[in-house]
């Protein structure tokens, strides 16, 4: 195997091994789940929420139920071991993309590898198993669509169908008309014969992104999410990215490492190129989910323009090609090895040991044990979509749909855990039965107990309070 071959397996194998190497977070994903088992058995979109005590039966628009069924059905054959398999075969394609991205726009096979790599390293905190991911996968086909669009031409027109099956997967489904739009541009600049035909492509994909059981309201949806104060205000990844954290600091670097390559670049960057970069640069900017679209936008703008082909590599002794050959064997061992399926079981979980988090094993089995159908369970926000997923028989107060829940609400579920107000009539308003508090909560678990709270049960990850 040569070197060029080598790095392009890297650009492949190296994401793949550390997806699974890293938990599955069920933050999110528990809720996806549960609602594609419940599209699966009732064949129907939920329209209502039904899972919560504060919002019960307010309108829900759950615009991510492909994504959900699709998750629920990988997690029906495979279990979670089959979801963390899923997760590393799409970070696999994703940046295999990047790498065929820039091997399409005329780099050498390391170059692409390394350009793939380096967008990995600054998406690598955004890769969570979710309907994003999903998402990320149909941006990298349409940007792959847009590279070769003036040697295939027609397969333009194949946008149209992954930007409509992307708009019943996750709300950054605009990406593909405005990297369409992008596009467009790009052939404005040049003078392109193709223009007016990428013009074409590009308005009919808004139309496409219509096609939703929720009509041109998904577009609404989308905008919505983004400018709804309950979501930038509570949730750190909807916030500007800062260099406060690792995140935001890769994330600046990378910008100012591409700003140093334009300005010390021997060509001139055409204003196209610039435009793509800073649109996918604000994206990453206006809150810290989009680092994730940044580095797949950057690599097309990158690529052939900015950074260049390096020198043909002389020919390899075969003794380097065979250790190439083993290094990859190598990786592909660490691969397997790294699968889920070598792993014990928790008996309280039914999932394998350290690959899913946070689920706190006996917290779930004493919240299981204690709780009758219908019980209204106080639960920390992070683990709201855990236990409706674990333990679906009960209602939880919030979960991880924070768009869901008005301002009012959020106000009086912090004012509980806060200690703040009649805290204690508020659980009785709410007719909560079981009350689960984390380590950090310990000034809650205080206060439970002074208010005549039973402790049911407790261990490392916190406990659970029943009503005396």
């Amino acid at each position: 195997m040569t070197r060029s071959r080598l790095w392009v397996a890297l650009a492949v194998l190296l994401p793949i091994l550390a997806s699974l190497i890293a938990r599955i977070s069920t933050v999110d994903l528990a809720y996806h789940l549960r609602a594609g088992e419940e599209i699966l058995t009732t064949a129907a979109i939920p329209t209502v929420d039904t899972w919560t005590f504060t919002v019960h039966g307010r309108p829900w628009v759950d615009q991510q139920w492909a994504a959900q069924v699709t998750l629920r059905m990988v997690e029906s054959v495979g279990g979670w071991v089959g979801l963390a398999a899923f997760r590393a075969t799409l970070i696999g394609l994703i940046f295999g993309g990047v790498a065929l991205i820039g091997i399409r726009r005329g780099l050498d096979l390391r170059t692409s590898a390394l350009l793939a790599l380096a967008a990995f390293g600054v998406a690598a905190p955004a890769l969570a198993l979710r309907p994003q991911l999903l998402g990320m996968a149909c941006l990298v086909v349409v940007l792959l669509l847009v590279v070769d669009r003036r040697r295939h031409p027609r397969r333009m027109w194949l946008a149209l169908i992954v930007i409509a099956i992307w708009a019943n997967l996750h709300g950054s489904f605009f990406l593909g008309p405005l990297v369409l739009g992008l596009a467009w541009l790009e052939d404005v600049h040049d003078r392109s014969s193709d223009a007016m035909h990428t013009l074409i492509v590009t308005v009919a994909s808004a139309a496409a992104a219509c096609l939703t059981p929720f009509g041109p309201t998904v577009w609404v949806y989308a905008a919505g999410l983004s400018a709804n104060p309950s979501v930038t205000g509570r949730i750190t990844e909807w916030q500007p990215t800062s260099l406060r954290d690792v995140p935001g600091i890769i994330f600046f670097t990378s910008v100012a490492v591409i700003g140093l390559l334009i300005a010390r670049s021997e060509r001139r960057v055409a204003w196209p190129t610039l435009a793509w970069l800073a649109v996918f640069a604000f994206i990453g900017i206006y809150a810290q989910r989009g680092v994730a679209w940044w580095p797949l936008g950057a690599a097309v703008a990158l690529a052939g323009s900015v950074v260049q082909p390096a020198p043909t590599p002389r020919i390899e002794p075969l003794i380097i090609r065979r250790i190439n050959g083993l290094i990859v064997a190598t990786l592909i061992a660490a691969t397997a090895v790294a699968l889920p399926w070598w792993r014990p079981i928790e008996p309280e979980t039914t999932l394998p040991v350290g690959v899913v988090g946070p689920a706190p094993p006996g917290i779930t089995a004493a919240v299981r044990d204690a709780a009758s159908p219908g019980d209204h369970v106080y639960v920390p926000q992070m683990w709201g979509s855990w236990f409706e997923y674990a333990v679906p028989n009960v209602l939880v107060a919030v979960d991880s749909r924070i768009e869901l829940f008005p301002l009012d609400v959020w106000q009086r579920f912090d004012a509980v855990s806060a200690g703040r107000g009649d805290w204690q009539m508020q659980l009785e308003e709410w007719n909560v039965g079981l009350v689960v508090t984390t380590p950090t909560d310990e000034g809650f678990s205080s206060r439970l107990r002074a208010a005549g709270w039973l402790e049911l049960f407790r261990d490392g990850d916190g406990a659970v309070f029943g009503r005396g």
